[in-house]
């Protein structure tokens, strides 16, 4: 017996295991990010969809975090309510600090406050509201506001707050570059620029990587901030983005073009915008050694057809003066119709390469 339960004990403790992972998700809130404008003394008023996609029944607490960016990813690190400069949002939140029991697949609406203080300064101010699955060790009327929570499961909602006034905005490109100079083919190039936010409150970068060849027509266009992010005040963030294809050829450039900034209506200084660029080159090696050897062939072709007119002047020249019978053995050279294959093989080799250059000047 004590055989069989050291046997079965590993199978039992893995089926707990998994038992209790597949209860610990099924958490989704919306919007995941709530971005405002407002005057000094607003109060905003609003709402969190929060559901419960599990198969079980669960009490959420909610409890209030500042955060503040981490790293050039996107990343958002929360922190405890006003444990940093300028990160005061948290202490402007009001919400039902009492657990919340959701069934199975069950959705409700949370309702919340922003009470923006009348004597705060222009700028960007960043919070979060949190939901998690353990009620916080301090009380919601304390001053960290939950900040002490433990939780086992957690779900968020980012609240980014931009407050009217003399507010600063600026943006710059600390770099924009691509993973290699050349590439073959196929290729893919990936690209990534690194933008830097200046200013005293939140930006959101919008344009495009603008691909051109060497004729200058543009080839593709990628967008560079597909998924509407915000760089925060005092960081950098940085942009991927990939372009690939089947065929291509010579030398390309990337054009980095994007404008910024918040219309004055809305508190901003108005759009404004940078730009950039960046070349590389796409060498199909393939066709490179193709038309090296072709070159090659078409030169010797060449070199034998010269060869055969200089041979057949100076024969004709020797025969005009009189040396036939001077002993001279006379050259008579390849045939007329080896001249003419000659000749018809170097033209179709050049005729050839300069189609496969045109197509890929125009078409790749």
């Amino acid at each position: 017996m004590k055989k069989i339960i050291f046997l079965c004990l590993p199978i039992w403790l893995f089926f707990i295991a998994t038992s209790v992972q597949a209860q610990s998700i099924g958490l989704r809130i919306s919007p995941p990010r709530f971005e405002y404008v407002a005057e000094p003394g607003k109060i905003i008023e609003d709402y969190i969809k929060l559901t419960n996609e599990s198969e079980v029944s669960k009490t959420l607490f909610p409890y209030l975090k500042d955060f503040k960016a981490e790293g050039e990813n996107g990343v958002a690190r929360l922190i405890p309510p006003g444990s940093e400069e300028g990160a005061y949002l948290a202490s402007w939140i009001e919400i039902d600090p009492a657990g919340l029991d959701f069934s199975p697949q069950e959705t409700k609406q949370i309702p919340f406050k922003i009470k923006v203080p009348g004597n705060i300064g222009p700028g960007g101010y960043y919070g979060a509201v949190v939901f998690g699955t353990k009620p916080p060790r301090l009380y919601q009327n304390n001053e960290e506001r939950g900040a002490g929570m433990s939780v086992a499961q957690q779900t968020s909602s980012l609240v980014l707050l931009r407050v009217k006034g003399e507010i600063y905005e600026e943006a710059a490109i600390r770099e924009f570059i691509t993973d290699k100079e050349i590439y073959g083919t196929p290729f893919s190039v990936a690209f990534t620029a690194r933008i830097e936010n200046l200013g005293n409150v939140h930006v959101k970068p919008n344009g495009f990587i603008t691909i051109k060849n060497m004729l200058g027509k543009k080839v593709a266009e990628i967008d560079i901030n597909e998924t509407q992010a915000n760089i925060l005040p005092r960081s950098i963030r940085r942009f991927t983005q990939n372009w690939s294809g089947q065929r291509a050829f010579g030398r390309y450039t990337a054009e980095l073009g994007f404008n910024y900034g918040a219309a004055v209506d809305k508190g901003g200084q108005g759009k404004q915008t940078l730009f950039t660029s960046k070349t590389f080159w796409i060498m199909p090696w393939k066709l490179v050694l193709l038309a090296g050897l072709g070159i090659a062939i078409g030169l010797v072709l060449i070199i034998l057809a010269l060869r055969f007119y200089r041979n057949r002047a100076i024969a004709s020249a020797l025969a005009q003066a009189g040396l036939r019978s001077a002993g001279r053995r006379k050259y008579r050279g390849p045939s007329r119709i080896w001249h003419f294959i000659l000749l018809l093989g170097a033209l179709l080799v050049i005729a050839l390469l300069f189609g496969v250059v045109l197509y890929f000047l125009i078409f790749a």
